[in-house]
């Protein structure tokens, strides 16, 4: 035990943990900041897909109210044995290419039981929510990796006050205490870090 006690007391191995939790440290911080960096790009693309979105529905639900009309109208000339091509329709192009045919077919249906037009419709804008919602999952993970590791980066600042505040301690106990301490703090740093998934830089 009392070797084990000088050991760690030795200015070398003081030395050697300053360098290995300066390296850890500064790992830490780059690491922390590309996830930084992930998570806010990940925002600005959340963003941006959730106005798509919303503009993509609200376009949708203007052009079904506007077919709608024109649905009506065209299944009563149809119903009176008129033609639904004859004059100007003002519905959508989804309308004229997707619901006619059903109309055609099923001359006593709704608009909304078409599904191929509803599809066409709806379907971009729920595809344009669906990839906001996984680019707000991808925000919160890199942001919760982000300030996992800025705390990393605080309890690694006190291990390097730890170590040197060793150099104007004279007791070897109370030195092997303080750098037992430092090198918990290490194993733990290293055990968090590597829970962490790596970002790589090209250059």
């Amino acid at each position: 035990m009392n070797k084990i006690v000088r050991i760690l007391s030795q200015e070398i191995t003081i030395v050697t943990l300053l360098g290995v939790i300066s390296v850890i440290t500064a790992w830490a911080g780059v690491q922390s900041s590309l996830h930084s960096g992930q998570s806010n790009t990940s925002m600005t693309f959340y963003m941006e897909r959730l106005n798509s979105s919303n503009n993509l529905y609200l376009t949708s639900e203007l052009k079904y109210r506007t077919d709608l009309v024109v649905w009506v109208e065209k299944q009563s000339t149809l119903n009176q044995g008129g033609d639904i091509n004859d004059g100007y329709s003002a519905g959508s192009p989804e309308l004229i290419e997707l619901g006619m045919p059903c109309l055609l077919e099923n001359p006593e249906s709704q608009l909304a039981e078409c599904k191929s037009y509803i599809d066409a419709l709806y379907v971009p804008h729920g595809e344009l929510y669906d990839e906001a919602v996984q680019f707000l999952e991808d925000y919160e993970v890199a942001n919760e990796y982000s300030d996992r590791l800025q705390m990393l980066t605080a309890l690694l600042a006190v291990a390097l006050f730890m170590l040197g505040i060793t150099s104007v301690i004279r007791q070897d106990k109370l030195q092997f205490a303080i750098v037992l301490g430092a090198i918990a703090i290490a194993g733990f740093s290293i055990s968090v870090l590597l829970s962490v998934p790596v970002v790589s830089v090209s250059f």
